[in-house]
């Protein structure tokens, strides 16, 4: 997977027309879309271009690791000559931004994921990269040449987003180009160990907890096929977290022999409404499922979001995983 020429030429050539450019995160943001967001900031920063970042959620304790986190919602939002919505697969996944995106004046959406409804004038999506980064990278490498704009930090930003969503180069996503552009940005000086550390190994007490509380809940169904996890309101009291803590929990039930899906059924604050996560095993398409509730992302990865009472949410929820299996 590489951006196609062309591509990379409407990509500079909407850049230098405009002189703002208004940057998203998707909701529930994670590494990738932090990481990713954040060098296109900097990298157009140093390009000569006005940027700003904005994301409606809130950033858990391991995405502060990321340099300059703290420009995202630094100034109220105005329409902007660019706006790019990164990693955020459709408009829905903007939040209370979606408006704000379509209110400048040409819209790009820069993805890997599967996607569906509306987007942006033009799309650079390459659903083969196991990370919206491989998209960004190529991106970045263009302005580069043009004017130098890769630095160490765009390199450390890129390579956290690479870690955190190829699993920490685990996840059967991971490709050769994968690989390749990790080997680019850590000739550059940041300590790559000091990053997989913070996103795949490190924990904080409290996250510990909730992790030890849910995984001790954990639910098997058809003989181990499926499997389960709830985040309630009640797990987030009682260890003091948010649903910002829940990231990667899940993988710890499609490790478990046997299982083909793993689920996880978040209560989110807004009474009544549930965010789900699906993994599954090679020949199991995740994004199949999410997709009967309107959600979607990748084949071993995706989610959505459902309304309702809890218990009809997970008997929903079990249902179309076992009608996909």
């Amino acid at each position: 997977m590489t951006v196609k020429n062309q591509q990379i030429e409407k990509f500079i050539n909407a850049v230098d027309k405009a002189q703002t450019i208004a940057l998203f995160s998707h909701i529930n943001p994670d590494g990738d879309t932090c990481g990713s967001a954040l060098a296109l900031y900097r990298a157009l920063k140093t390009y000569g271009k006005q940027p700003y970042v904005f994301c409606d959620g809130v950033f858990n304790d391991k995405l502060h690791y990321l340099d300059g986190l703290e420009e995202y919602n630094k100034y109220d939002f105005s329409p902007c000559d660019l706006a790019i919505a990164v990693d955020c697969s459709d408009n829905g996944r903007l939040g209370m931004y979606e408006s704000a995106y379509y209110s400048c004046r040409y819209r790009l959406f820069v993805d890997h994921h599967i996607t569906r409804g509306k987007r942006g004038d033009f799309n650079i999506v390459e659903t083969d990269a196991s990370a919206t980064a491989e998209v960004v990278f190529d991106l970045i490498k263009a302005l580069d040449e043009r004017k130098k704009c890769m630095d160490d930090i765009v390199a450390k930003l890129l390579y956290c987003a690479l870690v955190t969503d190829s699993g920490g180069f685990s996840f059967s996503s991971v490709t050769e180009k994968t690989l390749s552009v990790a080997a680019e940005l850590i000739k550059y000086d940041f300590k790559a160990n000091e990053i997989f550390d913070n996103f795949m190994k490190k924990i904080d007490y409290k996250v510990f907890n909730l992790k030890n509380r849910v995984l001790s809940n954990a639910k098997m169904y058809d003989d181990g096929v499926i499997a389960g996890i709830f985040f309630r309101k009640s797990d987030f009291d009682a260890t003091g977290t948010t649903d910002a803590d829940t990231e990667g929990i899940i993988n710890n039930i499609l490790n478990i022999i046997g299982v083909k899906i793993a689920f996880s059924i978040t209560e989110t604050g807004n009474g009544m409404q549930y965010k789900v996560s699906f993994r599954t095993v090679d020949g199991v398409n995740a994004d199949e499922i999410a997709a009967i509730f309107g959600g979607g992302g990748h084949k071993n990865a995706a989610g959505c979001r459902v309304s309702g009472f809890f218990e009809d949410v997970k008997d929903k929820i079990l249902k179309a995983c076992r009608d996909c299996l």
